[in-house]
């Protein structure tokens, strides 16, 4: 991939890491552990149990998003952003403008899965 169009990836990956980082940031009440002394109902426990563990799991992927973005933005300084480790070619701009962490090219990404 050129560095102008590399250049060009830098805000939207800076911007969406940010974001990540703030949501990161936000204290999420649900996920907080719920205390066996509380008073409420058995099937109330069970579905504050759920919440917690949906809160966890979306806090688990925006660490994960984050770890991405955060190598998509070495890859910048580095100059290799774009280019997919697989196969060596370069990324589709339409898949790096809609996922901006995408490491592999889509033909490489679609044989993985």
């Amino acid at each position: 991939m050129k560095q102008s169009d590399q250049n060009r990836f830098r805000p939207l990956v800076e911007a969406n890491l940010a974001e990540v980082r703030e949501q990161l940031s936000v204290e999420d009440e649900t996920a907080k552990p719920i205390t066996p002394d509380a008073s409420i109902g058995r099937l109330s426990r069970v579905d504050a149990m759920q919440v917690q563990q949906m809160s966890l799991e979306a806090k688990r992927q925006r660490e994960a998003l984050q770890s991405r973005l955060e190598r998509a933005l070495r890859l910048l300084d580095e100059g290799d952003y774009g280019a997919c480790p697989q196969c060596e070619n370069d990324i589709a701009i339409t898949r790096l403008e809609a996922l901006p962490d995408a490491i592999f090219c889509f033909e490489c990404a679609s044989a993985m899965e």
